[in-house]
C-alpha cells in the first residue's frame, strides 16, 4: 500500500472511531435508537479499517498478510453498511414497506456478495473481473449511500418548505441539507473504491491518486456527521443568520 494512502487511512479511521465513540455516548444519554445505529455502523467501520490497515505496519509484502485480516475488513465493512441502512430506514421511513423492501434487497446484496467473495477466495473483495460477486458485494456498499443523499436532499425540500410557514427552525432544516451532502460524499467515495479496484485489476497496482481521494472522501462525511449531532454555537449561529426570516 502507498504510504500516503496509508496514513490517510489510518487517520480516517480514528476520525470514524472518535466520532463513532461520541456518537455512542450521546445515545446513552438519549436513548436514541438513530443514534445507537449510527455509531455501531462507525465503529463497525473502524474495525473495518483496523483490520485491514494494522497488518501492513508489520509486513510491507501483502502477500505475507493472511487473509483473514482481508476478509475479516470486508465483513466489518459490509455489517457497518447494513447496519446504516438500517438507521436509514428507521430514522427517515419507518413506516413505509418499499423502505422496508429495500432494506432486504441492500442485507441479502450484501450477505450474498461477502459469502461469495469468500467462496471464490477474493479475501479483499477487489477481484472486478474474476469474481461474479464483486457487484453484489458493490450493490450492498453503494445502495445506502444513495438513499441516503436522496432521503436528506427530499427531506431538506420538505423542511424548507415548512420553515417558511414557520414550522421548522434553521438548524433542523439544515440538518437535512447536510445529510444530503455526506450522503453525496458517500456515493463519489464508492465511486472511487471501485475505480481503485478497476485500476489495480488492469494495472496490477493501486492508484496513488485514488488513494489519497479516496481517504478524503473517508473523512469529509465524517466531518459533515459531526455537524449534524455537534454542531459548533458559532456554526449554529451562522445557520440561523443565513437563514431567510421564517414568519412569526
Amino acid at each position: 500500500m502507498e504510504t500516503n494512502a496509508y496514513i490517510g487511512e489510518i487517520i480516517a479511521s480514528l476520525v470514524y472511531l472518535v466520532v463513532g465513540l461520541r456518537l455512542f455516548a450521546l445515545s446513552r444519554r438519549t436513548r436514541g435508537t438513530p443514534e445507537t445505529l449510527l455509531a455501531l455502523s462507525f465503529l463497525a467501520w473502524t474495525s473495518a479499517f483496523a483490520f485491514y490497515n494494522i497488518p501492513y505496519a508489520f509486513v510491507e509484502d501483502e502477500e505475507r498478510i493472511a487473509p483473514f485480516f482481508s476478509y475479516g475488513s470486508l465483513t466489518c465493512l459490509g455489517v457497518g453498511n447494513v447496519v446504516f441502512a438500517v438507521f436509514i430506514r428507521s430514522t427517515f421511513r419507518g413506516r413505509e414497506r418499499w423502505a422496508g423492501a429495500l432494506l432486504a434487497v441492500i442485507c441479502l446484496s450484501a450477505v450474498v456478495g461477502l459469502i461469495g467473495t469468500g467462496w471464490v477466495g477474493d479475501w479483499e473483495g477487489e477481484g472486478v473481473f474474476t469474481n461474479p460477486f464483486y457487484w453484489s458485494e458493490f450493490v450492498g456498499s453503494f445502495a445506502p449511500s444513495v438513499w441516503m443523499a436522496v432521503e436528506g436532499f427530499v427531506h431538506h425540500f420538505k423542511a424548507r418548505r415548512r420553515f417558511a410557514l414557520g414550522l421548522c427552525d434553521a438548524m433542523m432544516c439544515h440538518r437535512f441539507l447536510l445529510w444530503g451532502i455526506a450522503g453525496a460524499l458517500w456515493i463519489f467515495l464508492e465511486l472511487v473504491i471501485a475505480a481503485q479496484d478497476h485500476a489495480y485489476s488492469i494495472f496490477g497496482r493501486p492508484s496513488t491518486w485514488l488513494g489519497i481521494g479516496n481517504a478524503l472522501l473517508e473523512m469529509a462525511p465524517i466531518a459533515i456527521v459531526w455537524l449534524v449531532f455537534f454542531p459548533p454555537r458559532a456554526y449554529r449561529r451562522w445557520v440561523e443568520r443565513a437563514a431567510p426570516a421564517a414568519p412569526a
